[in-house]
């Protein structure tokens, strides 16, 4: 590594364990700054650096540095996110799954699946499920599908609507027979990506389904799904 960045990191480093957390944030945030600028193999240096962060005593602290794993983006980041899984504040927990999803690696998929269950809502919704879905999109490796095809079926409609959306965004065939549960849903919203999923993985089998939303209640989610009939039908010479 150029001695200039290493220097830069020791810099930022040196109020790590400042007594005034501000200071403590701000060195994550410079040390996250730093590393974008540095070639992938020399990131592990920085993660190393964050590590030290993951008990901190304040929470802030600890989900913003669940955040910088993330941005850093190398997998070197994935054992201390999973600690930050079993963090007891939600803001840790649902960070620390967005930071999988921008790694992108699929071994973010098992550490995912842990936290299925967390029950943490506000206002009926789950917080930390929904992000659980967002993750596994993003990471787009189909071992996360069968994880999806259990979120399909939660209670709280905004897990059920991201969990459609990654399953369009891994693309695999195997997501169709989930995305069926789906295309009756009570929630318009979720039914209109649904009908998107189906037309992204572009698989014969979703024709049949997307014929079901095409005769939908509501214009603007049959209009939807009539769009995505036919983008799938030229897919799949039809």
């Amino acid at each position: 590594m150029d001695e200039a960045f290493q220097r830069k990191i020791e810099e930022a480093s040196s109020t790590l364990s400042d007594e005034n957390p501000q200071l403590r944030l701000k060195a994550i945030r410079r040390l996250t700054e730093i590393s974008m600028s540095l070639p992938w193999e020399d990131r592990p240096v920085v993660v190393e650096k964050l590590v030290r962060l993951i008990e901190d005593k304040a929470a802030f602290v600890r989900w913003n540095v669940a955040m910088s794993f993330g941005l850093v983006g190398h997998e070197n980041g994935l054992s201390a996110l999973e600690k930050l899984m079993t963090d007891e504040h939600a803001n840790v927990r649902f960070r620390a799954a967005l930071a999988l999803g921008l790694i992108g690696d699929e071994k973010g998929v098992a550490i995912l699946e842990k936290i299925i269950a967390d029950s943490y809502e506000i206002g009926g919704h789950a917080v930390v499920r929904a992000f659980i879905p967002m993750a596994l999109g993003k990471i787009g490796d189909k071992k996360g599908v069968p994880i999806l095809a259990k979120l399909v079926t939660d209670r709280d409609p905004v897990v059920r609507w991201h969990a459609a959306v990654a399953l369009g965004d891994i693309g695999d065939e195997s997501g169709v027979p989930h995305l069926a549960q789906l295309i009756d849903d009570e929630i318009p919203f979720v039914r209109a990506h649904t009908a998107i999923a189906l037309a992204q993985i572009g698989h014969e089998s979703g024709v049949p389904y997307l014929e079901h939303l095409a005769k939908d209640s509501v214009p603007r989610i049959a209009k939807i799904s009539q769009d995505s009939l036919e983008l799938l039908k030229r897919l799949v010479g039809h």
